[in-house]
């Protein structure tokens, strides 16, 4: 396989550029629109963006592009892809991996009405994401084997990001309007900053894909400092979109839409990753969790949750001091509670501002952008969890929170 050239770099940013400027206002559409525009730049037979109807346990076609394998493809029943009848798209969906194929005429792991009815040889499927959940997968298909290169992979797999953004941003208007209609009223400030998040998300996320995009040709063509100055571009839209998270989670949580999938976590094993991603050599984290720690939790949820601990006390730290995160296994009543200590250097929390730490949009920086949300976030996931989040001093140090959450027996 040749190595891409220049112009296969510039024709990939202009398609990229393309989907992105696709309007979000109605999603089959839209979706429709990107598979057509997928489908054209890498010269694929049909595309799909395919996404999970719990109700039907199935993987449904929500956005097909405009082409005669297309139309067979419903005239076959292939549109809708039963859980329950595996198959490549299937294991995509579950598993969250990638796939790549060339020779899928010879898969047995393939549905026979792909391999045959449709006569499809090769295939990209990547996993769809919407809001940091795994939702579909999008499929790029062709009747010609070895057909697709690894640029093409990339390609499927940065526009597989812009898709699950406008799903999860039509997704999240419905929802919200559904519920204003049930809910008879919605306070108009917490609505403007709503639509202010998704407005901020839908120009932010466009950057950091681009960014990517540059990124990989920096270092394609091996200019170091480009991608330096880059990655701290990347680092800061970073925060702006942790800001946005945490609006829009906020507006979840108020309207009844925060919904948990949970699982057995490990504690112990979470602190040290969150600790791992968060540490500097200005803020090193120092974790003591020497045992498992099990907790029925939604891992994404819970990491929001630590992750906002540690951004507030690293934020709340002096320079060149550590944070401090304990797990431990305390004994209860009715059952074993985890607890979770994040512990800073700073200040501490007066005694005037430690009944508001959790309250929405309040803030006791005075240094630095703060919006108030990431302990109200940590707070309202904490008691989802049917576990409590509490601040207070810790003596000899700063300010400490404690996440405590039923263990697992």
């Amino acid at each position: 396989m040749s190595r891409p050239s220049r112009s296969d770099y510039e024709r990939y940013l202009a398609t990229l550029q393309r989907l992105l400027d696709i309007p979000a206002t109605d999603l089959r559409s839209a979706l429709t629109h990107a598979a057509d525009t997928l489908a054209t730049v890498v010269r694929a037979d049909k595309v799909d963006a395919f996404v999970f109807d719990a109700s039907r346990d199935s993987l449904v076609a929500v956005g097909v592009s405009t082409q005669p394998l297309s139309a067979l493809e419903r005239k076959l029943g292939l549109d809708v892809l039963p859980v329950s009848n595996g198959g490549r798209s299937v294991e995509v969906f579950r598993t969250g991996q990638p796939f790549e194929s060339g020779n899928l005429a010879d898969d047995k792991d393939e549905l026979r009405g792909i391999r045959e009815g449709l006569g499809v040889q090769s295939a990209i499927g990547v996993p769809l994401d919407v809001g940091k959940r795994r939702r579909g997968m999008v499929l790029v298909s062709s009747r010609r084997r070895d057909f697709f290169s690894a640029l093409d992979v990339a390609l499927v797999t940065s526009a597989a990001h812009w898709i699950g953004s406008v799903a999860e941003r039509a997704e999240l208007v419905e929802a919200i309007e559904r519920a204003a209609v049930e809910q008879g009223r919605r306070a108009t400030a917490e609505e403007v900053v709503t639509v202010l998040a998704h407005d901020i998300r839908n120009h932010v996320q466009p950057l950091v894909w681009r960014l990517q995009t540059l990124e990989h040709r920096a270092i394609a063509e091996r200019r170091g400092s480009d991608v330096t100055e880059i990655r701290a571009l990347q680092s800061g839209l970073g925060t702006l979109t942790a800001l946005v998270t945490n609006l829009l989670d906020t507006a979840r949580l108020d309207s009844g839409l925060y919904e948990l999938q949970l699982q057995p976590v490990d504690l112990c094993v979470l602190a040290n990753e969150v600790a791992a991603a968060a540490a500097s050599a200005e803020h090193p984290i120092n974790v003591k969790a020497p045992h498992p720690v099990m907790v029925p939790a939604d891992p994404v949820r819970l990491r929001q949750c630590v992750d906002n601990l540690i951004a507030n006390a690293i934020a709340h730290s002096p320079a060149n001091a550590p944070v401090y995160v304990n797990v431990s296994l305390e004994p209860a009543m009715h059952g074993a509670i985890a607890q979770l200590e994040v512990i800073d250097e700073g200040s501490g929390i007066p005694e005037a501002v430690l009944p508001h730490v959790f309250e929405k949009f309040f803030s006791a920086r005075t240094t630095g952008p703060s919006f108030g949300l990431g302990l109200y976030v940590a707070k309202r996931i904490a008691s989802a969890h049917r576990g409590d989040l509490a601040a207070d001093r810790c003596e000899g140090k700063g300010a400490r929170f404690t996440l405590r959450l039923p263990a697992l027996p």
